[in-house]
């Protein structure tokens, strides 16, 4: 059993609090000058402390820590709720006089939230998906979800509760819908934990408005997309976003094909890896010649190989096995081999008579940047066909068409920084410079 010490009031101090003097200075000067015993009217009593009360302790400790974070988790929400609040309010705190006349299709007061948003981003090191779902789960909770913004508010709830929470409200055809699923959510939220709270919050949106479950699937029918998400030991995650029958029957079919093989004489692959391998032939067209395949010759990616071959980087990507970085260019052409020197001699400078990069500049901006991780946020995962070559110093400004002032930003940031007043500049040594016209610098000058 551990020791400690207690002193009457329930107080736990460590042992060497009692090795100090029995009568410091000012106590000593104290009794003199009431001339009374140290011990008169105070009397010290030392017992163990079982770790039944130890632990109790650290417990307790721990839920007073877990409140803390609610609260300021809820602070930080509602203040990014106000910024983006602010800037709808005054979007010529981010977007000049004149913006729409450069862009038509610009709306001021989409860009200022855009640009608030992709100012947070910055300050909080956040993705901007993650800050605009903060504004929105804010937006909610202050129009109509009252009781989990008083939950959050009070520190009773957490983060992961609100999320659920405002986003199984979506869809909610009424007013009076919000008010029935805010109270019985509320009722339910504290004793749950997140990802229970989120399937209840789940079923009773459906309850509660059942009678557009089609027209809502029909909206998130739009949105479906497949997202690829590289990750470590040269592998990465294929995610596809559908409707989830057609999944569900995805799902089946694989499961059932898996099992089947798994019977097969000689077999030794596990279901999940069955499953995985089946994925990869059917998507990659199981008795298609790769060599007649693949993408366009625009949509290239790149393979560093370095002059021994002993590594190889899928440019975007991450480091591939030598093994798979000699297959992929073997088999299939769509992979473009880059060695030592990543681009032929070439006319990499043009005069401002140019407005287009060249095919050339392309190339070496794809492998400049693409080998950037400093930049890697701002410019496209992966195969970067998909940036706009944005110039640095404009060409009506005199900027002229070199790699130096060019930098092939993700489409939805080259607007930002055409429309708004936010910066984003390349760095000699590597990197984008962001400056915001509300004083935030990634870089600033030193003092």
């Amino acid at each position: 059993m551990q020791e400690s010490c207690v002193a009457s009031g329930e107080l736990l101090a460590d042992a060497s609090f009692f090795n100090e003097p029995a009568e410091p200075a000012w106590l000593a000067d104290f009794l003199e000058e009431h001339d009374e015993s140290p011990t008169d009217g105070f009397v010290f009593s030392v017992r163990k402390v079982s770790g039944e009360e130890l632990i109790r302790s650290a417990l307790d400790d721990a839920v007073a820590s877990q409140t803390l974070v609610n609260l300021e988790a809820a602070r930080q929400l509602f203040a990014v709720g106000r910024a983006v609040e602010i800037a709808r309010e005054n979007p010529r705190i981010y977007v000049p006089v004149g913006a729409t006349d450069r862009d038509p299709r610009a709306d001021e007061v989409d860009f200022a939230v855009r640009s608030v948003v992709f100012d947070l981003s910055q300050r909080l090191n956040l993705s901007e998906n993650v800050v605009r779902s903060m504004a929105l789960q804010a937006e909610v909770l202050s129009s109509s979800l009252h009781r989990i913004r008083d939950l959050f508010a009070s520190g009773r709830i957490s983060a992961q509760h609100v999320r659920a929470a405002v986003e199984s409200s979506t869809g909610l055809p009424d007013a009076a819908a919000y008010a029935s699923y805010d109270e019985m959510v509320a009722a339910f939220a504290e004793s749950l934990r997140p990802g229970l709270f989120a399937r209840r919050c789940r079923v009773l949106r459906e309850r509660l408005c059942a009678d557009t479950l089609q027209e809502r699937h029909e909206d998130a029918r739009a949105r479906r997309r497949v997202v690829v998400e590289p990750d470590s030991d040269a592998m990465a995650w294929l995610s596809i976003y559908a409707p989830v029958m057609d999944i569900a029957q995805i799902d089946s079919r694989l499961t059932a094909e898996a099992r089947r093989l798994r019977t097969l004489p000689g077999e030794t692959r596990t279901m999940d890896q069955l499953r995985a391998d089946l994925g990869m032939q059917w998507l990659y067209g199981s008795g298609v010649d790769p060599k007649t395949t693949g993408t366009s010759v625009g949509a290239q990616p790149f393979v560093l190989v370095d002059a021994a071959g002993r590594f190889a980087e899928l440019l975007g990507y991450g480091p591939v096995p030598p093994k798979d970085a000699a297959r992929a260019l073997r088999e299939a052409p769509a992979f473009r081999k880059v060695l030592a020197d990543p681009i032929r001699p070439a006319i990499l400078n043009l005069d401002t008579t140019r407005y287009r990069p060249t095919p050339d500049q392309k190339r070496w901006l794809t492998l400049k940047y693409g080998l950037d991780e400093d930049a890697a946020q701002f410019v496209p995962t992966g195969i970067v066909t998909g940036a706009e070559v944005d110039h640095v110093i404009e060409r009506q400004r005199g900027g002229p068409t070199n790699v130096d002032n060019l930098v092939p930003l993700k489409p939805r940031l080259h607007r930002l920084k055409t429309v708004t007043r936010i910066r984003l500049d390349p760095k000699p040594d590597g990197g984008i410079r962001v400056r915001t016209p509300t004083g935030y610098d990634s870089d600033p000058p030193p003092f």
